[in-house]
């Protein structure tokens, strides 16, 4: 935009946000301001219910049709603000202009809608779209109407569907495609029913409908958290031919076989993504490190965090906790300690569960005056312990013989953190809060 235009934007944004009227100079903006000037009037607000206003003001005393781009934006905009009403009063705007919304258009809307829990309003939309002539949207909408009216599935909802697949079958203007098949079949993967999800795979497959990678995933994931392996592992046999095998496919079936104590596989469906050079995820690592730890195979987990020194996954407290908190639990303190300095090394700081695994197993070895440093030092880098972590240190510290200590905790976490610790103040004798011995 040339610096004439851009000055102008500032103006009768400036003027707008001020007065909310600029009937004074309506003859000079009927005049100067175009669809393209409006479209960035509206982004400058950075507030879509003052875009909305100003759209409005303009559309009724300006008689300006409205860019498409300006709709789309302040749909999106007032969707994330969770203004799906208005978002929806937009979008009879903009057909009123003579604007046709797009696939990508419909099915934001109807997504945010559904996920909204405003499934009367993104059916009404759907309606509208098809009733009007914008039929050639066909499958793409009803896929993605399927896909998220069923992301968090429930029996009802998910019968319904099935009768709406049905309805899209029926249909002369549209056909079922690979994305409405998968998402019946993921919601009925996540309510476990996967005698239904493997009868709609295989239906699927007989209509001349190729799965694709997230078709397989999702059946993958399904019978691995029904223990069903032997299931899992012939999907990942069909999936060979189409020449795609994922992080994600070998992640699912490692975490079935966790699930189901088979942690020996799981290491060799490790090996195979390997020779296959796949690069592991984090997800990939925590199912795995998670497992060992679990079966108190320490030393292999602990090897695990060695390998993931050298990967170029970003590392999260999750996978350390498991490893620093068996180390604690058998009374290895130091490596627990060592693991944390390799954690911050790697620029991971450690969260608060890091913390508490650490205060209490350097309690439980009577090292108290080292579990304060972590408190204090959990404190220093604004982690806030939880009633969880402080009572634990408390209890430890009474149990120890220095209730001073444990007062001087208690103090700090009612003072700066809110935290109610009321029962522990009656447990410390008077003499010992005060710090002064009582005369005898």
């Amino acid at each position: 935009m040339h610096n004439p235009e851009a000055w102008f934007v500032k103006v009768v944004a400036s003027l707008f946000v001020r007065s909310r009227s600029l009937d004074a100079c309506l003859g000079y903006l009927c005049e100067n301001l175009t669809p393209l000037i409006a479209f960035e009037v509206i982004k400058r607000f950075g507030n879509s219910k003052v875009g909305l206003e100003f759209l409005e003001f303009s559309r009724l005393n300006l008689s300006l049709t409205h860019s498409f781009s300006t709709y789309n934006l302040l749909m999106r905009s007032l969707c994330q603000m969770g203004l799906h009403d208005l978002a929806k009063m937009v979008f009879d705007y903009m057909k009123s202009d003579g604007h046709l919304p797009h696939n990508t258009l419909v099915g934001f809307l109807v997504t945010s809608f559904a996920q909204a829990g405003k499934l009367d309003l993104a059916k009404k939309l759907l309606a509208e779209v098809q009733v009007e002539g914008i039929g050639a949207f066909g499958i793409a909408i009803s896929s993605r109407y399927l896909d998220l009216q069923y992301s968090y599935p429930r029996v009802n909802e998910l019968d319904r569907g099935c009768d709406l697949l049905k309805e899209v079958q029926s249909r002369n203007d549209c056909s079922p495609d690979v994305v409405t098949y998968t998402s019946i079949i993921s919601g009925f993967c996540k309510l476990g029913k996967m005698g239904e999800a493997s009868v709609l795979f295989e239906e699927m497959i007989r209509s001349g409908i190729n799965p694709n990678v997230v078709t397989f995933n999702v059946l993958i994931d399904g019978f691995g958290k029904i223990s069903n392996m032997v299931a899992a592992k012939a999907m990942l046999e069909k999936m060979v031919p189409f020449g795609c095998l994922p992080v994600v496919t070998f992640t699912s079936l490692i975490d079935g076989y966790c699930r189901t104590g088979q942690v020996l596989l799981a290491l060799k469906m490790w090996d195979t993504m390997k020779v296959r050079n796949l690069f592991p995820n984090v997800y990939t690592y925590a199912i795995l490190i998670n497992s060992l730890c679990k079966v108190n195979r320490l030393h292999e987990a602990r090897d695990f965090l060695r390998q993931l020194k050298c990967s170029k996954v970003v590392p999260k407290p999750f996978l350390y906790n498991p490893v620093i908190d068996g180390y604690c639990k058998a009374g290895n303190l130091d490596e627990a300690n060592l693991i944390v300095t390799e954690m911050e090394e790697k620029r991971c700081n450690p969260d608060k569960v890091t913390f508490t695994i650490l205060i209490i197993g350097h309690c439980m070895k009577g090292r108290l005056h080292e579990a304060i440093d972590i408190f204090n030092k959990m404190l220093t880098i604004g982690c806030a312990p939880d009633s969880i972590t402080v009572n634990s240190l408390i209890s430890c510290l009474l149990k120890a013989g220095l209730p001073n200590e444990a007062f001087h905790i208690v103090q700090i976490t009612q003072d700066d953190l809110n935290l109610s610790l009321s029962s522990f103040r009656a447990t410390i004798p008077l003499r010992m809060k005060t710090g002064i011995p009582l005369a005898t």
